[in-house]
């Protein structure tokens, strides 16, 4: 695998294990950013619903001050305390008809005297309707307006009691209790914006039995039915909804499915709201991001590949031409240069390696001639070492003592020294290993045919080697 390659799977590998690296952190960040941002959103939309619902509480409890406000019923109430006769009590009977038939979504209306005593009733006649809860003996101070219970009616809207007291001339005389239908409370929970496709509202009361309930069709009963009973205790939504915190884990609906919900508690009325939407659909919607992240991922790592290997090319391509300069160099092109493409540290590395293969050639060339000149000298020329072996020796050297080299350089050149001479030539050796340079040093040297030649030596030591120039002074020694 050349450095091209190399370069270009390294980039490669580089761009996309940071790309993997970055996708595993951004996906778990850009997850907890948007399970955050939605049950932020759902609890703005719970706080929403919430304020609304105290709006139209507050339109109950004005309607019912409003009738029991009224001069014509607080006067024949007032009358009828006094006297107890029957014609207070059948004005206020008239009275009531009239308002219950002129009130949209008046169910119900009573009244009571001061002692709890039930004065005159009005209920519409298409259904049996009846206050949320026992009416109290006692009457009400004058700033007593309050909400009493709800009570579900599967025939349609739930019905919700609201109590004011009855003032005259600064004195309670009595109360008005009313029904009121809660239409409102389905058109509140029947807004599904911001919601997706499972999500909804669900405002429930605790009733009697102490078994919450929905006081609304839920979006999935197809039959409209109100009084749905929601599941209690630890993860459920009525738990949850004291703690007005929203949550995205360990939360199920009356259906047993698991959901994000964001809740509120009315204490006005002791309602709870709930803002749910399932888990699945918004698991689904990080599902669907995930999928488009690998996708990204994918799509960058296709253009990283291309960039990487264009890079790669790019940037090896100036070392893969080094390279090739340098095999045509060591194949003998000693002419061979490399061309600077860039001006960076490549370029650099280039220049050098020109001048570099400028300083080989005429190394080459030197050594050539040396080689010319070794191998033509008629004089002995050799190469020794202080080890006492020859390393190289020249063809004049070969043809004078008749030895081949290799069998020149097999021995140590001692045993090719006349005996009367080795303890002379060991001395020689001795001063040259200190760096002493031989100026005229003779000795006599075996010839492969038995006889000596006389030898005058010029030698001269460089870390540890020995090269030496030999002239023949005398050939005829008898062996």
């Amino acid at each position: 695998m050349d450095i091209r390659t190399k370069l270009v799977f390294a980039l490669v590998a580089v761009a996309l294990a940071s790309m993997t690296a970055m996708g595993a952190v951004v996906g778990r960040q850009v997850d907890g950013i948007m399970r955050a941002s939605r049950l932020e959103r759902l609890d703005e939309l719970a706080e929403s619903r919430r304020q609304a619902l105290l709006w139209i509480v507050e339109g109950w409890r004005d309607r019912t001050e409003l009738m029991a406000s009224r001069t014509p019923l607080r006067s024949a109430l007032d009358e009828h305390v006094l006297s107890g006769g029957s014609l207070a009590r059948a004005r206020i009977q008239a009275i009531l008809d009239e308002a219950l038939e002129a009130a949209g979504g008046l169910a119900l209306v009573r009244i009571y005297d001061g002692d709890g005593e039930l004065v005159a009733s009005a209920a519409r006649r298409d259904r049996e309707v009846r206050p949320a809860a026992t009416l109290p003996a006692a009457p009400l101070p004058p700033d007593g307006t309050r909400y009493v219970g709800v009570e579900l009616d599967s025939t349609g809207s739930p019905h919700v009691t609201f109590i004011a007291p009855i003032t005259w001339e600064e004195r309670v005389i009595g109360s008005l209790a009313a029904a009121l239908e809660a239409r409102e409370l389905q058109e509140l929970a029947s807004s599904f914006q911001g919601l997706g496709e499972t999500g909804e509202t669900i405002v429930f009361a605790e009733g009697p039995d102490g078994v919450a309930r929905s006081l609304h069709p839920t979006r999935r009963d197809s039959e409209g039915r109100i009084g749905v009973a929601l599941p209690t205790g630890p993860g459920s939504l009525v738990t949850r909804a004291e703690t007005a915190q929203p949550a995205s884990d360990g939360l199920v609906d009356d259906r047993g499915a698991a959901v994000w919900a964001a809740t509120r508690w009315v204490e006005d009325t002791g309602w709870g709201i709930v803002v749910k939407v399932d888990a699945a659909e918004e698991e689904q919607r990080y599902t669907e991001f995930r999928r488009w992240l690998r996708r990204t991922a994918v799509i960058l790592a296709a253009f990283a590949i291309l960039a990487g290997f264009g890079f790669g090319m790019r940037f090896a391509m100036p070392i893969h031409g080094l390279a090739e300069v340098a095999n045509r160099i060591r194949a003998g092109e000693m002419a061979a240069r490399a061309k600077v493409v860039v001006e960076d540290e490549v370029g650099a590395l280039t220049r050098s390696f020109n001048e570099m293969a400028d300083e080989l050639e005429r190394r080459m060339e030197q050594l050539h001639e040396f080689h010319k000149f070794f191998d033509v000298s008629i004089d002995l020329m050799c190469i020794a070492s202080v080890d006492g072996y020859f390393k190289r020796v020249n063809p004049a050297f070969c043809k004078v003592l008749g030895w081949t080299e290799e069998e020149l350089v097999a021995r140590p050149f001692l045993s090719f020294i006349h005996p009367d001479d080795v303890a002379d030539t060991e001395h020689e050796v001795a001063k040259l290993a200190q760096g002493i340079p031989t100026i005229s040093f003779a000795n006599r040297y075996l010839r492969k045919d038995g006889g000596y030649a006389l030898l005058r030596w010029t030698s001269y030591p460089e870390e540890g080697r020995l090269y030496a120039i030999a002239h023949v002074i005398d050939e005829s020694q008898p062996a």
